[in-house]
């Protein structure tokens, strides 16, 4: 069968009907008919190919009508497919219960050319109307999911199913949470004389390969600045010993670093800063959203950041205190920001 024209199936135990029907079908112009003589081939034809209308004889011996419809419509692969059933039986009640069982219509015996036209055409027209259905259907599946792999790919994905749960104003307060800043020292200096899809290519390699130690740990990345990478542990969702796993993940990020030396045309030496504190966090813009976060806390750990040392992390002294003993705290050293604070901080490594 040609599957680009409507495919009829005739299923009646007599042959003068199936023939009557069949070139009663084919005077219309249907060119796709096939017939089977009893429940159990018509059941065979269904696997093997697709038609877009059955009409179904209520009583026939073995396999009777009402049991075939019942097992086109507990088949998810044929439910949807139009049943017109066909009987010279006029008793109401049958017709009633093979309509309840999913038959779209009833076509009595012997056939009527005029109504036979009318049913079948008013058949297929639903057949056509379904399957138009369920393609837009399918269209708008696959758009929301390339949307929301697109918003994963950009925002945590507790944010996007908080989105696709209807939330729109998405702005939060975190009583206590680890913000870490890593910082490529000397940049400018380094990049002076790379080309553009150089440095960019650079940055990418590094900063992929931050992602990858930041996933292993269960972090999100907030965002890229230039050369500076922003992580913050105990974002979006609240997260006991954050800043146990914030210094453990600046020590891997400097690690990250120093694997990577070798395998870029120069080194990319980072430093890392760390600060523990209250920040708020949410969605910014509407059209070029993205997820960031805010507060003192992320302007002190940027200042502790800017204060470090190449290959080291520096933490202030809120992060050495809830990090707790499992790390050495190399310090106090007192450091004054710009906006004439002095912090205490402390370079932190793995204890050996």
């Amino acid at each position: 069968m040609e599957a680009s024209r409507p495919g009829i199936l005739i299923v009646d135990d007599n042959d003068d009907n199936r023939f009557t029907l069949n070139l009663l079908l084919e005077t219309d112009g249907h060119e796709r008919i096939a017939s089977a003589s009893d429940g159990q081939e018509a059941l065979s034809l269904l696997k093997s190919e697709k038609f877009n209308l059955v009409l179904l004889d209520m009583m026939m011996p073995g396999m009777n009508g009402d049991e075939v419809l019942k097992a086109i419509k507990n088949n998810p692969d044929t439910r949807d497919m139009p049943v017109v059933m066909i009987s010279a039986d006029t008793d109401t009640e049958k017709v009633a219960q093979c309509i309840e069982l999913g038959a779209d219509d009833y076509l009595p015996k012997p056939f009527n050319p005029t109504i036979l036209r009318a049913r079948v055409s008013a058949a297929l027209r639903r057949s056509s109307l379904r399957a138009l259905e369920y393609e837009y259907l399918a269209r708008v599946e696959q758009e929301k999911r390339l949307s929301e792999s697109l918003l994963r790919n950009v925002l945590p994905p507790e944010i996007v199913t908080r989105l696709g749960n209807g939330a729109k104003d998405i702005a939060d307060y975190f009583d206590e949470a680890t913000v870490i800043f890593a910082d490529v020292v000397g940049f400018g200096r380094i990049t002076a004389r790379m080309k553009p899809y150089e440095i960019v290519g650079c940055l990418n390699r590094l900063f992929s390969e931050f992602d990858k130690v930041a996933d292993d740990v269960g972090v999100e990345r907030i965002k890229t600045i230039g050369d500076n990478y922003m992580i913050v542990v105990g974002v979006p969702t609240a997260r006991s010993g954050h800043a146990r796993v914030a210094v453990k993940l600046g020590l891997d990020l400097v690690a990250a670093s120093e694997r990577l030396r070798l395998q870029l045309p120069v080194p990319f030496p980072i430093r890392v800063g760390v600060h523990t504190g209250p920040v708020m966090a949410g969605i910014i813009g509407t059209r070029r959203f993205a997820y960031d976060v805010w507060g003192d806390t992320v302007n002190m750990a940027a200042r502790v950041e800017g204060a470090g040392t190449a290959g080291r992390v520096l933490v202030s002294s809120a992060t050495a205190e809830a990090a707790g003993s499992d790390f050495q705290f190399d310090g106090p050293h007192k450091i004054e920001t710009k906006e004439q604070r002095i912090i205490e901080t402390f370079f932190a490594s793995r204890r050996s």
